[in-house]
Order: structure tokens, then sequence, then C-alpha cells
């Protein structure tokens, strides 16, 4: 397995798979408020890839931005690496694959962050949770929790 970080020169070579593998996120219906990324999604994140034989396996999509509020978890004028997307493809599962490209992100924004922020969604909240906290030894903050009033 190859970790890399996706330069903006790559991210065309890449886009066709990364946006096959939004799409089977989005047709696996495993979070209730996922819909598959269109192209510029990509473009204005940084993303990072593993690659096993040549093909893009998972993928993580995030972006640092200095913060411009306080907040329970931050002061004015810190920066944050927001991850928005972690995914990993169904054959990949539970190899430890999620772990070690979160592993890989964190390490690549060490020095230019003071916090990392998840915005997560699962049906198995509960797995979720485990992985964000239990193996990866993030702090539960808060939680959204959100109700649609006409599906």
């Amino acid at each position: 397995m190859e970790y890399k970080k996706v330069n903006d020169s790559e991210k065309n070579r890449y886009m066709d798979e990364l946006l096959a593998l939004s799409r089977m996120w989005a047709n696996e219906h495993s979070c209730p408020s996922y819909y598959a990324n269109e192209p510029d999604e990509f473009i204005d994140h940084d993303v990072y890839i593993v690659i096993d034989e040549d093909r893009v396996v998972a993928y993580g999509l995030g972006k640092i931005e200095q913060l411009d509020r306080k907040t329970s978890y931050n002061e004015i004028g810190e920066k944050a690496f927001y991850l928005d997307e972690l995914y990993v493809a169904a054959g990949y599962r539970n190899r430890g694959i999620g772990n070690a490209l979160y592993r890989f992100m964190e390490e690549d924004v060490r020095e230019k962050v003071d916090v990392i922020s998840v915005i997560a969604t699962s049906n198995e909240y509960k797995k979720l949770l485990n992985f964000y906290i239990e193996d990866l030894d993030m702090k539960f903050n808060h939680a959204q929790l959100t109700k649609r009033m006409h599906e």
C-alpha cells in the first residue's frame, strides 16, 4: 500500500477514481446525509489517497482553515484541519487502512495546524465513535443530531 498526498497538478490524474469511490460510498447508504462528490470538491480540498496495485482504494478529504471565531475547542486565529471525508473501499476494510490513512494525514498537517476537527456521519455511529475516539485518540467534543421532518 502506498499512502500519498495528491498535489494540485495530480488531482486530474486521480479524479475518475476519486469520483468512483465517492459514488460507491453514496450507493452504500451507510451515512444518512452523504451525497457523492462533484470534481470541484476535490479541487478545493487537500486530498490523500491509498494506492494498491496502481488503484486508489481509499481517500481522505480535508481543508486547513484559520478560525475566525472562538468555540469550545479553539481560539480565534488558530488553524484547524477539517477532515470532511475518510473512505475505504469495501474490499479493503478492517485491515487498518483507514487508521493508517488518518495517521498519514495527521502527520502531514501536524506542524501546520492547532487542531484537527472531523465532521463524521454513519448509520453505525457506535463504530464511528469507537474508530475516532478509541482508535485515533480524538476527544468527543459535541454532536449535531438531526431529524428530517418531511421524508
